[in-house]
């Protein structure tokens, strides 16, 4: 007989990946959310790009190389998130050009630009990560994921694990757009899906979840009230309420110390905090669980518990920056300088 497992299986055949997605270019007008961004990554592809400017291009990020994904930073190649524009529309915008942008300046241009790529779990990475997680996952808890793209493990947490709440806090604004409509084509699917069904399911019906356990009726039909997407600045969201933060955060390295510190003030204490790639340093956290690259995914995946009183913990120690040899780096550089002359 049909019935809520049914609708279950509607909304989880809406969730679709992200990681091919249409990438929008930011906002250029200087004095938008991400105006400055764009006018020094722009700066930086234009010494990038042209000859004259190259040694210039690289002695100003040599010293910052730490900060770099990769050898050449996302925002400065074509397909990243930077707009086209001529130099005279730069111009008329007050652009400035490379030599009038300080260290500072560039230094956390890197830091933003890292934060900027997208990332997330493979389908069967995150089957095998729901798997990992579940027996930590306390009902009725609420889930936080920080840098929650295009919505995917939201919407896969909200179905398939028995959080009363899952949130996604999301910086650049069309991402999170994305997220909103792909969770009201999710919404759109199950009233279609209960709408089928011969009668409305009761209260007291259970529905048993892909990972374990059972939960009641509200589980699918309090789903609008039960999922939230917030456009904003993971370091301004409120997670004093948190029973999982779920953090994608492969291109975080910069940033994992002052994440660190805000998730060891804010977070209650038996709160969970996951991450990918790089471990959490701060004293007030403790590892419950490992899971090696290749066994939940294709890189590492940590997990914590937020436990003790912050006042007489020792000082957290400063997370280690890989920082590619200055020879190494130059060269791989100049390298793809030559392939985007070469036309490659």
């Amino acid at each position: 007989m049909a019935g809520l497992a049914d609708v279950l299986e509607a909304l989880q055949r809406t969730i679709e990946d992200g990681e091919l997605h249409r990438r929008q270019h930011l906002e250029a007008e200087m004095g938008s959310q991400f105006g400055r961004h764009v006018e020094i990554g722009l700066a930086l592809r234009e010494a990038f790009e042209q000859p004259e400017l190259r040694d210039k291009f690289i002695r100003r990020l040599k010293p910052l190389r730490r900060l770099i994904i990769g050898n050449l930073p996302a925002g400065v190649q074509r397909q990243g998130l930077l707009p086209e524009l001529s130099p005279q529309q730069r111009t008329a915008m007050g652009h400035r050009r490379l030599d009038d942008i300080p260290d500072s300046e560039l230094e956390q241009w890197l830091i933003d630009d890292g934060r900027m790529i997208y990332g997330e779990f493979k389908p069967h990475e995150l089957h095998h990560y729901f798997t990992a997680i579940a027996p930590y996952v306390k009902p009725g808890s609420a889930m936080i994921d920080l840098g929650s793209g295009l919505g995917k493990v939201v919407l896969s947490a909200a179905l398939s694990l028995p959080f009363g709440s899952c949130t996604g806090v999301e910086l650049l604004p069309y991402r999170h757009a994305m997220a909103q409509q792909r969770f009201d084509a999710m919404l759109a699917a199950g009233d279609a899906a209960l709408a089928a069904l011969p009668g409305p399911p009761t209260p007291d019906e259970v529905v048993a979840l892909p990972y374990g356990g059972h939960a009641d009726a509200s589980h699918v039909l309090r789903l609008k009230e039960r999922v939230r997407f917030i456009n904003g600045d993971l370091f301004d969201a409120d997670v004093s309420q948190a029973g999982l933060i779920f953090m994608y955060c492969t291109c975080f390295a910069p940033l994992m110390d002052r994440i660190g510190e805000k998730l060891a003030r804010e977070l209650p204490q038996g709160c969970l905090v996951s991450t990918t790639t790089f471990q959490l340093r701060h004293p007030a956290f403790q590892e419950v669980a490992h899971f090696p690259s290749g066994t939940v995914a294709w890189t590492s995946v940590y997990l914590y518990v937020r436990a003790g009183e912050l006042e007489g913990l020792p000082p957290a120690p400063a997370s280690y920056l890989y920082e590619p040899p200055e020879e190494q780096w130059e060269a791989a550089v100049r390298e793809q300088m030559a392939a985007l002359d070469a036309g490659a």
